[in-house]
């Protein structure tokens, strides 16, 4: 295995959804997991992060620095999501103000968040950690990614010599000039969706996308190109864990989340795909700030969660635990 794609230890594992800057829920659901605050764990259990750490809520930074000093003494194991991607990338997105030094607003009326702001020095503390960070994790049995595993995309982090920045700008080049060969306009729809399904960093930390015969606003823009629900086509025998798809603990109290819901009358603690061993664990909690500013926080209606492995155990920050389900 490359950088890219490295090994999960063996052992008994707990796998964290999206945390996005919940520092808070983050903390409280260690506890409730029995992690100290150096992530031992009595029973000699593993964290494992599936990306998307910052963005949206309170304190990112923080986040970073708990999550940081496990990774690095070996206590978890932490892969990039989308959000990650992009600060590396210097993509400015909606949820990214706090990097850039800036207040995140949100609503009609502008309410500003509280959120902790990066400075020069941290910012660069912040990019010189996800640097290090793969893009999938995977042992006999078990796989881990952000968004979507997808064997093309794998195979292309197995055969990579070059690191993730490097990786995404040679597949973004040479999608470009196959779109140009195709007669595609560079900033074509279809040029678009090539550059998202095509390129294999792309795929792995925000997934699939097809044309929507529905166009909706979503990430400071209008979206004509619509999430694909890949684990319904997923026949693997080894299990998947990701995040990335705002799925809903009530399916009454949907965040505010644009596109089409790929969840629809499967519960929350219920496994996916034809051989029921997919499962996403991201319960929405990068709405939970939002909803703080607008005051119209639902306790109940987002989760930081952690799936335990091999148990198949959902812990959520509040202390619930469920067993996941199979229909």
């Amino acid at each position: 295995m490359g950088i890219l794609l490295q090994p999960l230890p063996d052992g008994p594992l707990d796998i964290l959804g999206d945390v996005h800057g919940e520092l808070g829920a983050l903390q409280e659901l260690l506890q409730h997991l029995g992690y100290d605050r150096c992530g031992y764990h009595p029973d000699g259990r593993h964290l494992v992060f599936v990306g998307d750490l910052v963005d949206r809520g309170p304190d990112s930074l923080g986040v970073i620095r708990l999550v940081a000093p496990l990774v690095e003494s070996g206590a978890a194991s932490c892969i990039l999501g989308n959000h990650e991607l992009n600060l590396l990338l210097g993509k400015r997105r909606p949820g990214n103000e706090w990097f850039f030094g800036e207040q995140q607003q949100v609503g009609d009326h502008r309410t500003t968040m509280g959120q902790v702001l990066a400075t020069h020095e941290t910012r660069t503390e912040i990019l010189l950690f996800l640097l290090r960070l793969p893009l999938a994790l995977q042992r006999h049995g078990l796989r881990v990614v952000h968004a979507c595993w997808d064997p093309h995309a794998i195979a292309a982090l197995e055969s990579a010599h070059c690191g993730l920045v490097e990786l995404f700008y040679a597949s973004e080049q040479a999608i470009t000039q196959a779109c140009l060969a195709a007669g595609y306009e560079k900033n074509s729809r279809c040029a678009d969706l090539a550059r998202q399904n095509d390129n294999p960093v792309t795929v792995l930390t925000s997934g699939q996308e097809r044309r929507t015969t529905t166009p909706f606003h979503a990430g400071g823009r209008v979206r004509h190109t619509e999430r694909v629900p890949w684990w319904g086509d997923y026949h693997d025998d080894s299990e998947v864990i990701f995040g990335h798809y705002w799925r809903a603990i009530d399916p009454d109290c949907r965040t505010a989340k644009g596109g089409p819901y790929l969840f629809d009358v499967v519960p929350y603690e219920q496994a996916l795909g034809p051989k029921q061993n997919a499962f996403c664990i991201d319960f929405s909690v990068g709405y939970r700030n939002v909803a703080r500013a607008k005051g119209d926080l639902n306790p109940g209606a987002t989760a930081l969660a952690a799936l335990r492995f091999p148990e198949r155990e959902l812990m959520l920050d509040d202390g619930r635990c469920v067993r996941v389900t199979k229909p």
